[in-house]
């Protein structure tokens, strides 16, 4: 191609056509500027392509990150909130004026004390990488991406955060508690136990902390729900 172009301007010239010549070289600018702006299109257009495909394995990635997030915190509401009835249970039978029943405080004492405690971790995976390698930056709509982000860096933190403080609480009352109670025969010491406000203070404790616990969950729940529905229509427009 380079050589027939070269080949007719060479004829031009030989001919002493300057106007024919200046035509030509003016249509030769015109065809190598539209191949530059074809070629910048088919390598935009590939570009393109490929951050779509990125895109669309991202936010498939992250929708499985968030089921399994969804299904964690489900399991881990239930038990927190079969946890949370035992304490309010327990804090009423201790607050009641008339005669304790000791047998039904031992059992819900013994439910609180040994039952462990449940919290939530999620999985960061696609999100962090989708951070580090750019792909987050070019999630598109913006309210996806903002939406994405509150969850990862709001919602999360602050319940893993708070997880933490509770796990900790947890620890240090269940020491503090052991003093009124054997953890073998899982009997309170005796019935005295029952009226000391140290004893009382720290079921108040726990059940504080596990009914922020709970509302917490409850609210980061609603929020990655939000989300997945968020990238399902996503992905759905995108499949269209």
């Amino acid at each position: 191609m380079i050589k027939l172009f070269r080949n007719i301007r060479q004829k031009l010239l030989a001919e002493g056509k300057a106007t024919n010549y200046l035509k030509y070289a003016i249509g030769e600018i015109v065809l190598v500027m539209i191949g530059i702006l074809l070629a910048l299109q088919v390598n935009n257009w590939n570009e393109n392509r490929k951050i779509e495909k990125e895109q669309t394995l991202f936010l498939t990635n992250l929708k499985e990150d968030l089921e399994n997030d969804l299904y964690q915190m489900d399991r881990i509401i239930y038990f927190q909130s079969q946890k949370l009835e035992n304490i309010i249970a327990l804090e009423q039978e201790l607050k009641n004026p008339s005669a304790k029943n000791m047998d039904l405080i031992e059992q819900l004492f013994s439910k609180t004390q040994s039952a462990g405690n449940d919290t939530f971790f999620s999985n960061t995976g696609t999100y962090s990488s989708s951070v580090s390698s750019g792909t987050l930056a070019n999630t598109k709509p913006e309210s996806l991406k903002i939406a994405i982000t509150n969850l990862y860096e709001r919602y999360y933190y602050r319940l893993i955060y708070n997880g933490e403080l509770y796990d900790n609480r947890v620890d240090e009352v269940g020491i503090l508690r052991g003093k009124f109670y054997n953890q073998i025969t899982r009997k309170l010491n005796n019935l005295e136990v029952l009226n000391e406000s140290e004893f009382q203070n720290l079921t108040s404790v726990i059940l504080y902390y596990n009914r922020s616990y709970v509302d917490l969950a409850n609210a980061t729940k609603n929020e990655i729900q939000k989300v997945i529905d968020f990238i399902e229509k996503q992905l759905a427009t995108k499949n269209d």
